[in-house]
């Protein structure tokens, strides 16, 4: 790949390394995650039996936890994107989404500290797949293209009233944060654009035009109270993305 890749470039080759990832479950990608964090435990402690797991874990062992799930991460994700990252960061480009084009360096989010009642329950907690919402917002838009014959409005409509379901019955009066933000607007939009293929050469500022969409149709103080999205949201979408 070019080392002047375009930001759009680099979303589209990253789009198309990640869509196989989106057809494995959740839940299958956080055991994976897990099985290879727990051998390498396994390694470093000279095993890993089940008095271990059940026994409360340090803080020390906490951090070999959190280093063996990055390192996973890392390695999956240079085994996903190939020189999809080193173009990025030869251009360049930024983090790209969710981190994925970040130096490794640029990954650590620190140590994390036990706080669960087991190693195998801190395990759990910790050793998930680090990019597994990212392949869920992915995977949330190719169904929502699928379901619309890939026209733009109608995959943005069932995209977004499709997320407000999914969150809005449990949500109903929450208040710590805004609602675009529990639906991740400005993700699924920057990945709708990339699947839809739309003419924007930076799908992230897509994304955050969206997302101010979102908060200017909102009114002052107004969460989860509504029966849907909010009046004229859609209709902002769709002028912010000139559809």
């Amino acid at each position: 790949m070019s080392e002047e890749a375009t930001v759009r470039e680099l979303w589209d080759r990253t789009r198309l390394a990640l869509l196989p990832w989106t057809r494995v479950p959740t839940a299958l990608l956080h055991a994976r995650c897990a099985e290879a964090v727990t051998a390498a435990l396994a390694a470093l402690w000279n095993g890993c039996d089940d008095a271990l797991l059940d026994a409360p874990a340090t803080d020390e062992q906490i951090h070999a936890v959190v280093a063996a799930q990055q390192a996973y991460g890392l390695g999956w994700r240079d085994a996903v994107l190939g020189d999809v990252t080193a173009a990025a960061g030869a251009a360049r480009r930024g983090r790209g989404p969710g981190g994925l084009w970040a130096p490794a360096a640029d990954r650590h989010r620190g140590r994390g500290r036990s706080c669960r009642p087991t190693l195998r329950h801190d395990l759990e907690f910790f050793a998930r797949h680090p990019w597994a919402a990212e392949l869920e917002q992915l995977r949330t838009v190719q169904r929502a293209v699928e379901a619309s014959s890939a026209d733009p409005r109608t995959t943005l409509t069932v995209l977004f009233r499709t997320a407000w379901e999914q969150q809005a019955a449990e949500r109903r009066g929450w208040d710590d944060a805004a609602w675009w933000q529990y639906l991740a607007v400005a993700d699924l939009t920057s990945w709708a654009v990339v699947a839809l293929g739309l003419p924007e050469p930076d799908p992230a500022r897509a994304g955050t035009a969206v997302e101010e969409v979102a908060e200017a149709v909102s009114p002052s103080g107004w969460t989860w109270t509504g029966t849907g999205l909010p009046d004229g949201f859609l209709d902002g979408t769709f002028a912010a993305l000139a559809l």
